[in-house]
C-alpha cells in the first residue's frame, strides 16, 4: 500500500494501480467530470475503483453506460499481472453498483417466480456480463429453477425456466 492508503501492484500492467488510477482520471477529466479516484481490492482479488466527488453522478445516468465503459477501460489500463492473469476491475460512483446488484437479485427473484406460476421459460433483456452474473448467481442455489444465457454480445440475455 503507499502511503496514502491506496494499494499499489507494480506487477500489473506497465504502471500497476498507480497507472490504473492515473488513466481513470484522465478519463473523467476528459469526460468533464469532477471526482477523484480510490481503489481498494476486496475478498475476491478484485480492484474497485471508487469515483466520488461532484461528478460521479454523470457516469450513472443512461443506465450506467459511461459507467461501465470506465469499467471496460479500467481492465484494458491495468493489464495483465506479472503471472499473465488479469484482475478484475469494477468502477463504481455514487453507489451504484450495490443499487444495481439489489435491483438486479429482485429481478431474478421475479423472473424464477413468473417462470414457476407459468411453468415456461422467462427471458429478460439483454445485460452486461457483470449483471448477467449478478443474475446467475442470485439464482443459483434454487434447484426449483435453472438459467442460461443466450445470444451473442451485445444482445446476451438471460433464459430462467422451472427446473425439469
Amino acid at each position: 500500500m503507499s502511503g496514502d492508503g491506496h494499494i499499489v501492484s507494480p506487477g500489473e500492467g506497465p504502471d500497476g494501480v498507480e497507472g490504473l488510477r492515473t488513466g481513470l482520471r484522465a478519463a473523467l477529466e476528459g469526460l468533464g467530470v469532477e471526482a477523484d479516484v480510490t481503489i481498494s481490492e476486496d475478498e475476491e482479488d478484485t480492484l474497485v475503483a471508487v469515483v466520488e466527488g461532484p461528478g460521479a453522478q454523470r457516469l450513472i445516468e443512461d443506465g450506467g453506460e459511461v459507467l461501465d465503459a470506465l469499467q471496460h477501460l479500467g481492465g484494458r489500463l491495468l493489464g495483465p499481472s506479472s503471472d499473465g492473469r488479469r484482475r478484475r476491475v469494477v468502477v463504481d460512483a455514487a453507489g451504484y453498483r450495490d443499487r444495481r446488484a439489489e435491483a438486479l437479485r429482485g429481478l431474478a427473484a421475479l423472473a424464477a417466480e413468473e417462470a414457476l406460476e407459468h411453468g415456461e421459460e422467462i427471458e429478460l433483456d439483454a445485460m452486461t456480463p457483470q449483471d448477467r452474473r449478478i443474475v446467475h448467481m442470485a439464482l443459483q442455489d434454487r434447484l426449483d429453477i435453472v438459467t442460461r444465457s443466450e445470444g451473442e454480445e451485445p444482445r446476451r440475455r438471460i433464459i430462467v425456466e422451472p427446473a425439469e
